[in-house]
């Protein structure tokens, strides 16, 4: 009895070699397309979900200027810095100097002044989407937000680039009001970034 005798008696049939099952280049070719949309996908995926994160992060500081400027108009006086702030929303809140340029302990009580006039949600303000915190600081008497984790750098550089020009369009803000720390870019460091409130 043959091989092909034996094959037939166990049940089994018996393949030649152009029998043989297996893949053609034509479904190994489909496969790895199809594998590689789905990553292509996946990273365009996260790329938009960066980009709307950051687009929120320029929303946030908008909104703070535009609450900053209606303080302002509706009070004449710079939050932090109002000499009237007790009279005006009780004891949560601490007076300023009223001198019109705004301290570091100044820049503390910013958020309490928006957020006693109704114009913010939390004396916190917000969470920015892509991490850290936002903080008013004052420099030479101007209030600046900043974007940073409790004081450190943590924005990539991809980030910083983004952010820049986002910021830039959606509130009109000069580049001189848009501040990187540190001021020398490169693509494997860590930055902070401060925006003049106005």
């Amino acid at each position: 009895m043959c091989e092909r005798d034996v094959r037939r008696l166990a049940g089994t049939r018996y393949l030649s070699q152009k029998e043989l099952p297996g893949f053609s280049l034509v479904e190994i070719s489909i496969v790895l397309l199809i594998i590689g949309i789905l990553a292509g996908a996946v990273m365009k995926g996260k790329d938009l979900i960066e980009s709307a994160q950051l687009q929120s992060v320029a929303s946030d500081i908008h909104d703070l200027q535009i609450s900053y400027a209606s303080y302002v108009s509706s009070y004449g006086s710079i939050p932090g810095n109002d000499g009237a702030a007790i009279a005006r929303f009780g004891g949560g809140v601490k007076n300023g100097s009223g001198s019109g340029a705004l301290t570091s302990e100044e820049a503390k009580e910013v958020m309490k002044h928006l957020h006693a006039a109704g114009l913010i949600n939390s004396e916190n303000f917000k969470l920015p989407k892509i991490g850290g915190t936002y903080d008013v600081i004052a420099e030479n008497g101007v209030a600046k937000v900043r974007l940073s984790d409790d004081g450190k750098e943590f924005l990539s550089y991809k980030q910083v680039v983004a952010l820049r020009a986002k910021i830039s369009d959606l509130t009109g803000s000069l580049p001189d009001d848009i501040e990187i720390t540190p001021s020398e870019l490169k693509p494997d460091g860590k930055y902070l970034l401060k925006v003049k409130i106005r």
